[in-house]
Parts: C-alpha cells; structure tokens; sequence
C-alpha cells in the first residue's frame, strides 16, 4: 500500500466516523434550539393575563405596574380590560373608555409595551360582556340593542269570535293551539290594521302571540344584537375601527391579538333578532310561523324535529353574526382573534351560545372560559378543543382562574388548573388576573406580583407555562376516539322558560351523558377522544377508510378507529347513515346509553329506528337487562350497545377495539376527585409529544406504553431541564412496535416525553 493510497484511505474512513457519528448524535439528542428554548421559553408562549382598571390611568402607574408585571411576575404581556363603575362605589376606569384622554393612556400603555419587549392583547369593550362599546351603542344606536322573543298567551274556549288587538313589538307569529288535540291555526293571515279577528272551534285554545322587543335587562350598557350583522358593524365603528385608526401601527407587533368576552346568551335565553323568520325558511326549507308554540310547548311528533330546526338557525345567525365580522376584522388587520361565549363548557349550548361548534367557526384561537372554581365544567373543555381540531386552528386559549375563592386560591391552583387544561388541548395562557387596584379586587384571585402569597410563585409559573405552550401548540393531536357531539338532543329537548330549568347552560335531557363519558374516557380510562359535531360529519372532510374514520385537516389529521354515540332519543337520519356506513365498512361503534329513536328530520323516526337496528341490532324504544348487546357484519364491524355505561363497562367495550396509541401498565386509582392524572398526545416536527399531568396531591406510579419503537427524553416543564428517559423497554403488540417506561409524577407536577425519531 503506498502512502498516498493509505491517506486517501484514511481520509475516508475519517469521513465515516463523523457521518456516523452524526448520525449517532441526531439520534440521540434533541436539537439545541428546542434544548434552548424550553430551558429559556420564547416571550409570545408564556402568560398574558387580563388587567383590570379599576381606578384612574396615570402614565406613572401604568409604567411602574407592567414593569412589575414582567419582571416580578414573568408576565411576557397583558391585556388591558377596562371596567365600568358599579352601583355598589366600585370604581370602574378612568379616563372614560374611548375618551381621548383614554386613547391617551392607551397610548402609553403601548409605548411602555415596546420598551419592555411586552404584548398587549386588545380587549374590545368596556367590561364585559363584549357589545356595549362603553355605553355608546345603546345611546347612539338603541334600535341595534338586544332583542327577545316575548310570548303573549290567552287561554279561551271556543267556539268564540277571538279579537285581539296585537301586543306591543314586532309580531313573528300568532297561533292558536287546541290543548287537547295539539292542532294548530296560523292565524297571522287574519290580522287587519292591527288587530286580529277569527271564529275559533269548537275546544279549549291557547292563543299565542310571538313578538320581538327590546331586551330590558343588562348588565352595565345595553348590549348588541349579536345575531344582526346591521347592527354589529355599528358597533365595530364605535370600538374596533377606532382602535384601528388610533392604534393601527402597533397592529401585527405589539398589539397581535384582539379578545371579546361574553358574547350570547348569559342573563338573555331568549335572545332573537328581526331577520329570524327569513333565515330559518333560507335553512330549513318551510314556514317557521305555525311552528312557533313548539318553543314553549310539545306541539305533537313533530316537537323535537322543529326545536332542532329553530335552534340551528338562531346558532347560524349567532356564528355568522359577530364572531365572523370580529374574525374578518382581525384577519384584514394582520391580528388574531380570541374570546368565548358563556357556558362555552355547559352541557347544553343552547341558552348560552347557541352550538359551540359553530361559535368559533371564524375564530383564530378558540378559547375556554375555565372560571367559577377549580374543575368548574371540566368534562366539558374538550369541546373547544375539539372544535379547534376540526377547524385546523393551532392555538387554544383559556382565561383562567376568574371568580376562584381566594382564601382556598394558593400557588398550587396556578399549576393545578393550567395543567388540566393542557391535558384538554390548551396550549395559551390569559390568567385573571391584575388589577390596577390591587386593594379593591372584586373578581378573586388576585394573580399578580402584589399578592403576597402568589408573588414568590409567578416567575416559575411562567415559565411552565411557557414551555408547555411552546410544545403544545399547533401539530398534531393524536386522538383515536370520536365521541359524537349530541347537538340534535341538546336542541330538540329545549324548550324556554321550562319551571324544571335548573339554570342556563344546564337543562337537559335525562338520556344526555356525554360530559358524563368525557370524564370516564379522561380521568378513569385515561383515553383521549375528539368531539365530533354530528352536522360536521356530514362534511366531505370526513372520509370513511376500512375501519376507520379520518378528519382530514392540512396540518392536525385525526384517525378515530373507534366512534361512540352517547345517550340520546334524537339524532339526525343523515349522520347515522353515515355511521351505519361507517360500520359496515368495518368500523367499531359504542353506544353508551339510550338509543335514538326520534328524528332531527321531521317526519322520519322510522329512518333512524331502522338504521339503529341494522347497526346494533337492538331496538331503540325497547329495553335490555343486558350489560352489553353485540353485533357484528362480514367486513369486520363491530358495534357494542352499553345501556347503563360505567368506567368498568365502557374499559370492557373499548377492549374489544384497536390497541390504543398510549397505554398505563396499572392505571392510577386516585383516592379524591380533587385532582386528576391527565395526558396528551401530540406529533409536531416529526416528533412524538407527551404531556402527563398530575393535578392531584398523590404520587403517581405507573408503566407508560406507547406506540412505536421511539428514543424517549423526559422534559421538565416546572425546571426546563432535558433528560434520556430511563429503563426503556421496547415490545411488540399486534405486529406494531410500542415503547415502555415507568412514570412517576410527584403531587401537582407534570411532565413531557419528546422522542427524537
């Protein structure tokens, strides 16, 4: 070998060993810069809380509290939400809202934001609800306030000649209903200059006049129409457009967000609008007038389809109403929009904003109102998650923490929600809050570096949640289970001013337990599931394969290899021949509790009687004393009825389907509801992300397996330290590679697995 050939020789196998080295290195490390920024989380990921300005804006306070705010609390920015006074002497803020020594102090709040390398987040009104524009819209412009439907009834036994001069508002509908017989008589064809005359029969009627007024009640201004897109664009002249042409420069860099608050039905159940008639006939295809008692009353085999029918246009008219013009505002502005209705987590929308689904149809960043008190409406976040995942939106946002008690509000609770929270699909952060008056807080918690028990915990608290949110936002959540979304029950048992309503948000039926197996498949069988609107399904976006069902979304692609339907009377006949064809291409079907049986559809229960047969092969207006009723097709499908579901009865059924994506070897029995053990899957950059939480105060043993042959390392959210998972087991299931190790969460903490592959 001459020299020449052998440092030629050298010089390669030199190459070689980096190349492979390398290699070596890739495959077993995380790149710096993920390292870096989760030890160090980048500003826009940690949290923004509200800060509430309850007494006078100075340019000193305004420079001296955010500075705190960033720099004792960790704060990376903040959004400045003004409040009106309240008649108890609570100050609201001053200069008045909009006032040009307002857009003054504003000015300096921005300016201040600069220089501390802050943002801050537009909050659109004067205290909330969203819509009032401090008090401008309803002096301005009160025919644009909010409207109610008012129903005017006299009971009067016929045969008699009915005369009535009509009552005061803008008349819908006037019908006279037999009590007895149920029949109905359209009796608006009969009203002359006026005033209604007409020869009713023979029976005992119930004569009821349906008008539109003006909505009395209000919380500090009169609010918009929020279902009048006339009217929402006034209102945006009064608020948005002023901030635009004030504030404009600082939009797309320190001002990136805009939030609204509060938007539907909260104190206002009856909420309707002028154009309500035309827009129903425009979706439903029929006349709305004779339908009108059905509101009210049962009008016969037709209720529940027609309740369906009303409440779907009035959740059209809310969604393309002021989310979409807010949402188009933002987007022409180069901002992102966030907010939420009330009762956005209750179990029934229809009161409170219509159908959460459609609610943040035009939204930027969905977000969950977690308020109230700790695990307030916990089974009930998932649903804005899930309508996230079915738009592709990236971002989740949560205000949290408002009206938790203070005396049992301790550094703990800022981990224990957020974290349960991140489990449910949550990936930012707006804490409630600051208050410019730390002395007059009427909102607990104050969340701030001047309280003196929070203060000590605020940095380290941002910064988790600055590494939580920089790994859980945007990619690809990885849910196997689809639980139907039971709109057409929620809508078709409604019914207004019912004297066994409860309260809004929670007046439903008693087959409706779908928060109920939320919480079984989250906190007892620890199964993550996506919400699936059953009107959505419809959607070419949903493609069935053999076995499978894919929501077909540019960057967070889901495959459900399991559906459930949960307790119901009422489902539309199109979803279910879209499941039955599900099922007979040899996908897995639960049902948990009562079958339906009624149609949305008027006029076709017998349809969804039949489709319910064929698939689980049980009829739906029978009874079973059976724990489980199975039935299977040649192609491989399989559907289990479970009529009285449990933990135990609904781990048993899901046995019987695919092996899951994330198994616990001795799934944890927490010995208290206070608390939950949580995860969360999600694929981001080619790489597996899971967040386990432990919200509980117990410690948490337990074997984690996970599909794939993968190269784990554990981050720590609470420290941003990086380390190789230990004792790792690789194994084969069913022909597929799945990873093991062992878990161990200490009392309220958390933490992440990151593969590398």
């Amino acid at each position: 070998m001459n020299q020449s050939f052998f440092f030629k020789y050298l010089l390669c196998f030199l190459v070689l060993g980096m190349v492979l080295m390398s290699c070596s290195k890739e495959n077993n490390a995380l790149p710096k810069t993920l390292v870096d920024d989760f030890k160090n989380p980048p500003n826009a990921f940690k949290p923004m809380p509200f800060w509430h300005i309850n007494g006078e804006l100075t340019s000193e306070g305004i420079r001296r509290q955010m500075k705190d705010a960033k720099e004792l609390g960790g704060f990376s920015g903040i959004s400045v939400l003004p409040l009106a006074p309240k008649n108890d002497g609570r100050p609201g803020t001053t200069p008045k809202f909009l006032s040009p020594e307002y857009l003054a102090r504003f000015q300096d709040v921005l300016e201040t934001a600069e220089e501390l390398d802050m943002e801050v987040i537009l909050y659109d009104d004067n205290d909330f609800p969203s819509g009032m524009a401090g008090g401008q819209l309803g002096e301005l412009y009160p025919e644009h306030t909010m409207k109610r439907l008012d129903k005017v009834e006299q009971t009067v036994q016929g045969p008699i000649r009915f005369n009535q001069r009509l009552p005061d508002g803008k008349l819908l509908s006037i019908v006279a209903m037999n009590t007895e017989t149920l029949e109905r008589i359209e009796l608006t064809p009969f009203i002359k200059d006026n005033f209604l005359s007409y020869e009713l029969p023979s029976g005992t009627w119930k004569v009821m006049s349906f008008v539109l007024v003006k909505d009395s009640y209000h919380k500090a201004y009169p609010v918009v129409d929020y279902l009048d897109t006339t009217a929402v664009r006034k209102l945006m002249e009064l608020t948005y457009e002023v901030h635009q042409r004030n504030f404009g420069d600082y939009f797309g860099k320190t001002i990136r967000k805009v939030f609204f608050d509060d938007v539907g039905f909260w104190k206002h159940p009856r909420t309707w609008t002028g154009s309500f008639n035309e827009k129903f006939e425009e979706i439903n295809g029929y006349d709305p007038k004779p339908w009108y008692p059905a509101l009210w009353y049962n009008i016969g085999p037709e209720t529940e389809s027609v309740r369906h029918a009303f409440f779907k246009t009035r959740a059209e008219l809310l969604a393309e109403g002021f989310p979409k013009l807010v949402g188009e505002w933002a987007i022409e502005n180069g901002l992102e929009d966030t907010g939420h209705p009330p009762g956005n987590y209750d179990p029934t929308p229809i009161d409170m904003n219509a159908d959460i689904f459609k609610f943040y149809r035009h939204m930027a960043m969905p977000l969950t109102d977690a308020i109230i008190g700790y695990q307030f409406g916990q089974n009930g976040h998932k649903l804005i998650s899930s309508a996230a995942d079915y738009y592709d939106r990236p971002v989740v946002s949560t205000e949290i923490y408002g009206a938790y008690k203070e005396k049992s509000f301790d550094s703990l609770m800022l981990y224990r929600s957020a974290m349960d929270l991140f489990s449910r699909g949550v990936n930012f952060v707006v804490p409630h809050g600051l208050w410019y008056n730390p002395e007059q807080v009427y909102i607990p918690p104050l969340v701030s570096p001047y309280s003196e028990k929070l203060a000590p915990a605020l940095p380290n608290y941002s910064e988790f949640v600055g590494r939580s949110c920089m790994l859980l936002q945007g990619g690809k959540r990885v849910s196997e289970i689809g639980v139907f979304y039971p709109f057409e029950e929620l809508a078709g048992w409604y019914r207004f001013e019912d004297p066994a309503n409860p309260r809004q948000g929670f007046f439903i039926s008693p087959e409706t337990n779908y928060q109920e197996i939320s919480g079984m498949l989250t906190n007892d069988l620890r199964q993550d599931f996506t919400f699936i609107h059953p009107e959505f399904f419809l959607d070419e976006k949903y493609s069935i394969e053999e076995g499978s069902l894919s929501l077909n979304n540019t960057e967070n692609k889901q495959t459900y290899s399991t559906l459930i339907l949960t307790g119901c009377k009422i489902a539309s006949v199109k979803s279910l021949q879209k499941l039955k064809d599900y099922y007979d291409k040899g996908g897995f079907v639960i049902s948990t509790g009562q079958l339906p049986f009624k149609a949305a559809e008027m006029g076709q229960d017998n349809e969804v009687q039949a489709l319910i047969k064929s698939i689980f092969n049980v009829e739906a207006t029978g009874t079973t004393t059976e724990e489980f009723v199975v039935n299977t097709n040649e192609k491989g499908g399989l559907a289990i009825h479970v009529p009285n579901p449990t933990p135990a009865l609904l781990a048993k059924a899901l046995e019987n389907g695919p092996t899951q994506d994330v198994q616990f070897g001795s799934n944890p029995v927490l010995a208290t509801d206070f608390g939950k053990f949580n995860y969360i899957h999600k694929i981001k950059d080619g790489r597996h992300i899971y967040f386990f939480s432990n919200s509980s105060d117990e410690v948490i043993n337990t074997e984690v397996t996970v599909r794939g042959k993968l190269k784990l390392f554990e981050a720590d959210p609470h420290t941003g330290d990086i380390h190789p998972v230990k004792n790792v087991k690789q194994k084969s299931i069913e022909n597929q590679d799945y990873t093991t190790a062992k878990l161990t969460l200490s009392p309220v903490s958390s933490m992440f697995w990151i593969s590398n592959q």
